[in-house]
């Protein structure tokens, strides 16, 4: 049997120090935040004629119309795909597929060093993958951009930590569908890395808590640059390292959770960038008669 406990307090350490490290990562930002030109504010969005319905309130209603939108923009986007983007995503498939090839090795080449310390380190890093945890993190940043925007009237670190959270939350989203639909079985539930399509209830691929990570380090690359991006690459990097100490993952689920989450968190950022909208999506509600739906609006 382990005897973890003598090391558990020390290995906390570890964890702890990486959430002070993303936490310094945000309010290091805010400067660069604070030293960006505002931009011009849009202008006020007019309704349709037509609708005269009762709205969601307007920050929940803005916010339902951007994920429905931007969650179109993602699911149709291979439609949209250049030859230099289908070139670079046939990369990474063939990747991810030439890397699953070696799972059962680099499984078995890391069973030796999954001893106490190594594994309790891992069990803390991977807190940061953590879908509550990443959240909340998630929601400091907007607090820390929201009491920013208040102070200096500038709404760069606000829009980033926004972008971050819709980004993990979709990519938490397309993760677990992909992960179902593939039901491929974990390290921990066969030896075999090819049981793919094996049995309901199996999700070993892509790593929710890679991509999620990825996806967040994605927009803060893209919005503050190369040096707050190799922090928070480095640190979502860690994450999936610390999946396959654990043997949660094959290395595989690990690469193509980081490229999902990549992938997701790069295009969010760069089309909340843009001014335009190629499609609005909404709810909308009507008491008085009863009437709920969805409106589609398409911009040309």
């Amino acid at each position: 049997m382990r005897t973890r406990a003598p090391q558990r307090q020390w290995t906390r350490l570890t964890v702890k120090a990486l959430i002070a490290v993303t936490a310094t990562l945000a309010l290091s930002l805010a400067p660069l935040a604070a030293s960006a030109q505002q931009p011009t504010p849009p202008e006020k969005e007019q309704r349709p004629a037509w609708d005269t319905s009762e709205q969601f309130p307007p920050a929940w209603e803005k916010a339902l119309r951007a994920l429905g939108d931007d969650t179109l923009y993602l699911l149709t986007s291979p439609l949209r795909l250049t030859p230099e983007s289908a070139l670079v995503l046939g990369g990474i498939g063939a990747g991810v597929a030439g890397l699953a090839l070696a799972d059962r090795s680099i499984r078995q080449a890391l069973a030796p060093h999954r001893h106490d310390q190594l594994r309790d380190a891992a069990d803390d890093v991977a807190l940061l993958g953590n879908a509550g945890v990443l959240f909340g993190l998630n929601v400091g940043a907007i607090a820390i951009g929201e009491g920013l925007r208040e102070a200096t009237g500038n709404s760069k670190l606000l829009d980033a930590a926004l972008v971050a959270t819709e980004a993990q939350l979709l990519t938490a989203a397309f993760t677990e569908g992909i992960a179902y639909g593939t039901a491929r079985a974990r390290p921990g539930q066969s030896n075999d890395p090819g049981q793919w399509f094996s049995k309901w209830g199996r999700d070993s691929f892509p790593s929710s808590h890679t991509s999620q990570t990825f996806a967040v380090a994605a927009v803060i690359e893209d919005r503050f640059g190369l040096g707050p991006g190799i922090v928070a690459y480095g640190l979502a990097g860690m994450v999936g390292a610390a999946r396959l100490v654990q043997d949660k993952h094959w290395a595989s689920d690990v690469a193509g959770g980081a490229a999902l989450g990549w992938a997701v968190g790069h295009y969010l950022s760069r089309r909340h960038s843009e001014p335009h909208q190629y499609l609005d999506f909404f709810p909308f509600a009507d008491p008085r008669t009863k009437t709920y739906g969805l409106v589609i609006e398409a911009r040309f």
